[in-house]
């Protein structure tokens, strides 16, 4: 009994799920034509009614079986108007996609059955008609069996409405049964087919194809094409001659049609020929490129350096002066952010640098101001700019709404909400709470009929489905199920249970039902049909009844609980017939009235209970700790900020920005622990302790934010003391350069999530896409002119392959044509002189034939035309027609040929002394002797000087190779030129040439087709930069070194983030440049990883288990050794030297590192190009701190000394400038014997006229010196000489060589070298008290958003003073108002008080202490205006802050303290019914104390916002 109606419930609700598919079907838009057929049938359902009538009659309710013939019936519906192709197709089409959509969510397989069910054949229209038809066919035969022709005049009626296809296949029947009848069989009428014709006057002609497209007109004609039928009677002999006349024509249609196909074949077989022999030539093997596993140590530099833990090259840049290195990739998020989404955020772009530097920045008299508040005016104006946007973009972003109320959560608040807002986990989760004490162990044990423990739990199974208000309905399933059952302990626990039981609302009893249903189902998996032992039964139910004891330690019982014997259910209520039955109730909350009250004993003890099982207790919420209200959340109002709002300013951004970032922080603590219990539920773990969570929950701030925390198992939280630093209203500049980083990632994560910013994307993605589109365009543009000029070329080498082999025929028929007539005398002389080539080729007929024979243009195989299109292109390169390529040891037997053939001319005049004393040789020739001697003499110093130019010629043309830039090929190819290793050929008039000058040739030509590419697409490359999304990487190396170049950051920097490699122990002395060895541990940062959350703890030694780690740990570090986030090396190369030797320390055979080499040579362009046009010096002299001179500079304005710099010797001349120095100076300087080597920030004023407090700061590195002498420009700036300057000899002064980080060098003088080494290291170490005050970015200023105000006004938006003028501003607009309201005025007027404060604000306004004085007054004042306490007559004087007003009461101060207090603290005026400025004498005492205490400008213009709406609520 109890199994039919278990059936019963099932089957009533898969009908419940069938109505709702059927509903949501009926109701789709357009439905009409499928909600009731205009052609029924009676085999199958056509329309949705009668699929919902056979639904009511129960044709569905078989289980599965029901389900696969509804989804059948339904597919039929749509298919069949499908099928039909009539004009509701496309929409039939349209809603069945739904539909399968609707099905596939119970099971995939039936939305694949309702797509491929089709209505039967005899369902369709016209299937009648095709049986009648068939059935007069047979008919028709029979009929006519005994002729051997078909008939068709007599049976025209018949067939009258029979369609084309339907007459074809009618004529097909035919030809089986006519071919059969004459000897044949039926299926080689599947040879044919059958077009049926319609003529003008309405007449059908049949006619048949063969497979090759023969025609025949009739059966007859297809049967005699068979052999199946003799020729006609009365043809005679003329049939026969006819029958052999058409057999020859066949014979030879068959010849042509054989030679055709061989033509095609012999065609075939040469190209195959020469594919093969292209194949063979190519070698595609050794074009294979190679994977980065074979490559990790092939012997080249980059791989000795991986190996012994070094970097090729040495980076330029490392890091950022104050920022640790584990926290650049949080600065480059960051900082990318801001500047991707300025627009958005109207937020102008800084460079990388001078964010670095604002982060970092700390005023001198940070910490101990002596005066309050005066610090916060030295804040960057970018960072005021930037967390006000980012401020404004959260608050108006709907979004926010989950997260700033996130702090006022509560675990009760989650349990009231609606099931419809909660996910399986947290449903399951909301019943799993015990309300009512039992023994369960005990429940358990008590022996029971099965069917009768059946009975009570599918009576009490209808609690679940019943609204919390619908308490007559649940009342009597309690009631049946304390009457059926047997277990004395089910009937006590019911009873309990019933006893919370209200008219109103039965939310706990509810409760209590369904944590004892769901525990009977855990524990006797029996009872619902599953087939278990005994031994897990009772293994079960030791289980269920451990976790339930646990439970029931939390609860507590009241003392005056009634027995169980005093409950008497049996009575009828008169209630019980006023219960509505209606499950439809406006009341969705599942358990309304379940929280008790939270100062009851019951209540205090099961807290208590509750924390002394806190390491055994399963967590049942999600909700972390509710914070306790910081001083901020106290001057706050209780919603959240609206904009526009004085709350979003710049006078009060940075407490608001700290409790934003608490809700933050607490919103994704939430998620965390929901991706914890998620994850443990997947894995079919038990849910963790409480004390686990609280544990997990400290540590939230590491595993949300990992990059910013410190290494692994660190104390130190930057995220909360940062947030707590701000909440508690203390200074912002106070927090460290980690602090601020990781204010900004917290305000950056949640602006991720906002509808602003996707938007952003999304708009971003699509102009992308188009511009992206534009670009490949241009680029298949650039590729089509490449294979075109690669097409000519080729065209041109096949054409000079066949030329040179007629060429060479014909002088070889030529030589035998004379030598034959030398032995037979034929010819004259004189013919064979004048023989062209065209008589030689027609001179006999084999020689024609011959040469009919040569190869043509088309005929060379690949690797012969691929030699004459390199060849053709060298000589392009070179402008020349003939290029002769020789190696150096050709070039120098040439030129020693040549000198020997001089001197040889040379000795043919004889003795020279001789001819010389005698006057024998005339003018000419002594002219040429001469001639001669200066030509042996220049070749003799040129074999002397000529080996050690071409020695440095040949490493430039490696290193030009190499870089793959026009400017460094164009450079290296001129020194070949004058190392002599390319000139004109005088034997073939045109050009000999060094074969690595030749491969520099061709590298310089591909060059510029990529820097023309480049220049073309430069537009669209800019155009689709500005739709941004991310920054992409430019590629990765073999050892997955990742190299980026940011968009806004400087065109010359790219970034490398490499794997440090991990080493076990202590690294040994000689390893100290190896940077990228670390130990696992020195890497490691962040939380680290719950294992038991993913392999549990017995699989954890088992070999599928450690495997899952390791892969689930390649994510940190390929090792899979990690099990935390790992740090990465970073570094920067700035320079074109360093770019340089990082391609060449790539290899082309390896595709990634191909393909990022590529990048960087398109990198170096770029470089060159903005190096051209960009007006900041690349190479130049930079003198006295002036600014510095172009490459193309007068020669006069360099230094006169023309010697090379030197490496050392420069520490006697330094010596003597660290003199000049300052004694804090010279202790930084001491040890410091030479410059060389050094660092240096130099200091250069860029526009001393329009801008002179704003200084430009380079970075860089001395390495060399050497004295020169200053011309007498110079020497003026120098100051070294009076005004008859230009009659005072020159002055030697030393001159030190600076290499500049971003590329380029700079020459110094003695009066920089010793200030700029001290600037650098005071900057490099962030020295206590050096501040740059002209440095870029102080003189920020943001002029797309102006959130700081005036642009003179930036600097000072967060001052003592800006505060005073807004206190004014304020007072004047609140004071009339309250002035009308007020009998006794006591602040203007005649009293004068007002007056006095305005001129104290007025003289005093720029000190803290005078502005937070002058608030109190206000404060004082208002509340006079405003009639003090109401009723009781309370005034100023009367209630003093932080005083006690009575000896059982506590102090403002007191309340203000106390954590317990502080969460019923609310100083907001609030309601319609508002009295006074505060609520009460603690409210003012409390404001009162924040304000006394409080040591920030904007603390103070919290409270002011506060007081204004306080008086607000007044007035209003």
């Amino acid at each position: 009994m109890a199994d039919d109606a278990e059936k019963a419930a099932r089957r009533e609700k898969h009908k419940k799920r069938m109505n709702k598919i059927l509903f949501k079907c009926w109701n789709l838009p357009d439905a009409e034509p499928f909600q009731d057929s205009s052609h029924p049938s009676c085999h199958e359902v056509r329309d949705l009614a009668s699929v919902g009538q056979n639904l009511d009659k129960g044709v569905y309710q078989h289980g599965r079986s029901g389900w696969e013939l509804y989804a059948k019936d339904m597919g039929i519906v749509y298919n069949w108007h499908i099928i039909r192709r009539g004009k509701y197709s496309s929409r039939a089409k349209a809603h069945l996609d739904k539909v399968v959509g609707f099905f596939s969510k119970v099971d995939p397989i039936l939305g694949e059955l309702v797509s491929k069910s089709k209505p039967s054949d005899d369902s369709s229209d016209g299937g009648g008609k095709k049986q009648s038809s068939s059935s007069k066919k047979r008919k028709t035969f029979e009929r006519d069996n005994t002729d051997s022709s078909p008939r068709k005049k007599n049976h025209l009626n018949s067939i009258e409405g029979l369609t084309i296809s339907q007459r074809e296949k009618r004529a097909m029947e035919l030809l089986a049964t006519h071919l059969e009848e004459c000897g044949g069989e039926r299926s080689q009428s599947n040879n044919f087919r059958c077009k049926v014709i319609q003529r003008p006057g309405g007449r059908y002609d049949s006619v048949f194809f063969s497979v090759e497209n023969k025609r025949f007109k009739s059966m007859v004609d297809v049967a005699r094409f068979l052999n199946l039928a003799d020729d006609r009677p009365g043809s005679g002999g003329g049939s026969r001659t006819n029958s052999r006349g058409s057999s020859r024509g066949q014979k030879d249609s068959e010849k042509r049609k054989l030679k055709r196909e061989l033509d095609k074949l012999l065609k075939l077989h040469t190209k195959a020929i020469k594919a093969l022999d292209d194949h063979s030539n190519e070698n595609p093997v050794k074009q294979l490129p190679l994977n980065d596993v074979s490559m990790m140590d092939d012997g080249s530099n980059a791989a000795k350096a991986h190996r012994e833990g070094k970097i090729v090259p040495s980076s330029d840049i490392e890091a950022f002066p104050g920022i640790p290195s584990h926290c650049i990739p949080d600065l480059f998020l960051v900082w990318d952010f801001l500047c991707t989404f300025c627009r958005a955020l109207s937020l102008e772009p800084i460079e990388l640098d001078d964010f670095a530097a604002a982060l970092s920045f700390r005023p001198v008299n940070v910490p101990q101001a002596s005066s309050h508040g005066d610090s916060a005016s030295n804040i960057p104006v970018y960072l005021s700019e930037s967390h006000i946007a980012l401020l404004r973009l959260l608050l108006q972003d709907p979004t926010s709404e989950n997260w700033w109320w996130s702090i006022l959560e509560t675990p009760e608040m989650i349990e009231e909400e609606g099931e419809e807002y909660l996910n399986a986990i947290d449903k399951k989760r909301k019943t799993a709470a015990a309300v009512v004490k039992i023994d369960m162990e005990a429940l358990l044990a008590a022996e029971e009929d099965m069917d009768i423990t059946t009975r009570w739990l599918l009576a009490l199974e209808d609690v679940r489905t019943r609204k919390p208000d619908n308490t007559g309905p649940m009342k009597s399933a309690v009631r049946n199920a304390i009457a059926v059952t047997t277990n004395q302990y089910v009937k006590s626990y019911l009873k309990k249970a019933m006893r919370k039981w209200n008219r109103k609302s039965a939310g706990l009893v509810k409760r209590a039902v369904v944590w004892l249903v769901d525990r009977i189902r855990e524990a006797r998996p029996d009872v619902w049909g599953r087939s278990v032992s005994a031994q897990e039964i009772a293994e079960q139910k030791k289980i269920v009844a451990t976790e339930a004891a646990i439970e029931m330690d939390r609860i507590v019982e009241d003392a005056d609980e009634v027995n169980d014997a005093d409950l008497n259910l049996e009575v009828e209520s008169d209630e019980e017939s006023d219960f509505d039955e209606d499950e439809g109730s406006d009341n969705e909350d599942e358990y309304a009235d379940q929280v008790d009250n939270q100062g009851s004993p019951s209540k205090q003890a099961c807290t208590m209970t509750t924390k002394d099982n806190d390491g055994i207790t399963p967590v049942t919420t999600f909700v972390p700790a509710k914070p306790v209200p910081s001083i901020v959340d106290l001057l706050l109002p209780p919603g959240k900020p609206t904009l526009p709002s004085d709350l979003v300013h710049a006078l009060t951004w940075p407490p608001v920005i700290g409790a934003t970032s608490c809700r933050v922080l607490h919103w994704y603590k939430r998620r965390r622990n929901e991706v914890d219990d998620s994850i443990r539920e997947f894995r079919e773990l038990k849910p963790m302790s409480i004390a686990e969570r609280r544990a997990r929950e400290s540590i939230a701030s590491f595993r949300v934010l990992s990059e910013c925390a410190n290494p692994v198992d660190s104390n130190t939280d930057h995220v909360e003391s940062a947030i707590t630093h701000l909440c508690d209203g203390k200074d912002y500049l106070e927090l460290t350069a980690v602090q601020r980083l990781c204010i900004l990632r917290i305000l950056i994560e949640a602006a991720y999530d906002t509808y602003h910013v996707q938007q952003s994307i999304e708009d971003n993605f699509k102009a992308r896409m188009n511009a992206i589109k534009a670009l490949d365009a241009e680029e298949r543009r650039a590729k089509k002119e490449a294979r075109e000029e690669l097409a000519a070329i080729e065209a041109a080498a096949r054409e000079r392959l066949a030329r040179e082999a007629k060429e060479t025929f014909v002088q070889k028929k030529r030589q035998e044509i004379i030598q034959n007539n030398e032995e037979t005398g034929d010819y004259s002389t004189e013919f064979l002189e004048n023989l062209q080539d065209d008589d030689v080729i027609d001179f006999d007929e084999d020689t024609k034939a011959e040469y009919e024979a040569l190869p043509t243009a088309d005929s060379f195989n690949k690797s012969e035309v691929n030699t004459v299109v390199a060849k053709i292109q060298e000589e392009t390169a070179f402008g020349t027609s003939i290029l002769v390529v020789l190696t150096l040891r050709e070039i120098e037997q040439r030129e020693e040929k040549h000198l020997k053939s001089l001197q040889d001319k040379l000795e043919s005049f004889g003795d020279l002394e001789s001819l010389y004393q005698t006057h024998s040789a005339d003018r000419e020739t002594s002219a040429m002797v001469d001639k001669l001697l200066k030509e042996i003499a220049t070749c003799i110093d040129l074999k002397q000087s000529l080996p050690q130019l071409r020695s440095d010629a040949i490493d430039a043309l490696n290193d030009a190779i190499d870089d793959g830039t026009v400017k460094a090929l164009r450079t290296a190819i001129k020194t070949a030129k004058v190392a002599k290793l390319s000139g004109d050929d005088v034997e073939t008039g045109g050009i000999w040439s060094l074969d690595l000058l030749r491969d520099a040739a061709l590298e310089l030509k591909n060059a510029e087709s990529r820097k023309r590419v480049t220049e073309a697409q430069k537009d669209l490359v800019a155009k689709r930069n500005k739709c941004f999304i991310r920054t992409d990487p430019l590629g990765r190396d073999r050892y997955q070194t990742c190299f980026i170049h940011f968009d806004y950051d400087k065109s010359s920097r790219v970034w490398a983030e490499r794997d440090y490699i991990l080493r076990n122990g202590t690294p040994d002395k000689n390893e100290g440049a190896a940077v990228l060895f670390k130990t696992p541990e020195s890497v490691s940062m962040g939380a680290r990883d719950r294992d038991e959350d993913f392999v549990s703890l017995e699989d954890r030694d088992k070999p599928y288990g450690n495997s899952f780690l390791s892969f689930s740990r390649q994510e940190y570090h390929h090792t899979s050794e990690l099990g935390t986030l790992a740090m990465h090396h970073w570094s920067c190369y700035t320079t074109d030297r360093s770019i340089r030797v990082l391609i060449k320390n790539l290899n082309s055979t390896n595709e990634k590192e191909n393909a990022l080499k590529e990048v960087l040579k398109e990198t170096l362009e770029a470089m060159a190009l903005a190096s051209v046009s960009s007006d900041a010096p690349q190479n130049g002299v930079l003198l006295n701190g002036g600014s510095a001179e172009g490459v193309g500079q007068d020669k006069k304005s360099l230094p006169q000394e023309e010697t090379k710099f030197r490496t050392s010797g420069d520490s006697d001349v330094f010596s003597g400038l660290k003199g000049n120095l300052s004694e804090d100076d010279a202790a930084l300087m001491k040890g410091v014997t030479s410059a060389i080597g050094r660092r240096i920030r130099l200091r250069r004023i860029p526009n001393p006229e329009r801008a002179p407090d704003v200084a430009q700061y380079i970075m860089g590195t001395i390495t060399g010196w050497k004295t020169g002498i200053l011309s007498n420009e110079e020497a003026v700036n120098k100051e070294e000489i009076d005004d008859d300057v230009s009659h005072r000899s020159p002055t030697p002064v030393p001159i030190w060589r600076m290499a500049l980080d971003d590329g380029g060098e700079l020459h110094i003088t003695d009066n920089e070298i010793v200030e700029g080494l001290v600037r650098a290291s005071k900057w490099t170490n962030q020295h206590p008290g050096y501040i740059e005050r002209d440095a870029p970015f102080l003189s920020y200023r943001n002029n797309l958003g102006r959130f700081c105000g005036r642009q003179v006004d930036a600097p000072s938006s967060l001052t003592p003073l800006a505060f005073a003028r807004q206190m004014l501003k304020k007072e004047q607009d609140l004071y009339m108002h309250l002035k009308s309201r007020t009998l006794e005025n006591n602040w203007g007027g005649k009293c004068g008080s007002r007056n006095a404060w305005v001129a104290s604000l007025k003289e005093y306004g720029h000190t803290f202490e005078a502005v937070r004085d002058g608030l109190l007054t206000l404060e004082n004042a208002f509340f006079d205006l405003t009639g003090g306490f109401g009723t009781n007559g309370s005034s100023s004087h009367d209630v003093e802050a932080g005083e006690q007003t009575t000896e059982s009461k506590l102090s403002g101060k007191d309340l203000l303290y106390d954590e317990v207090s502080r969460f019923d603290i609310e100083l907001e005026s609030l309601g319609n019914n508002v009295k006074g400025l505060w609520n009460n004498p603690d409210t003012r005492a409390i404001f009162r104390e924040i304000i006394s205490v409080c040591e920030t400008v904007s603390i103070l213009a919290l409270g002011l916002d506060l007081i204004c709406r306080n008086s607000q609520g007044y007035i209003s």
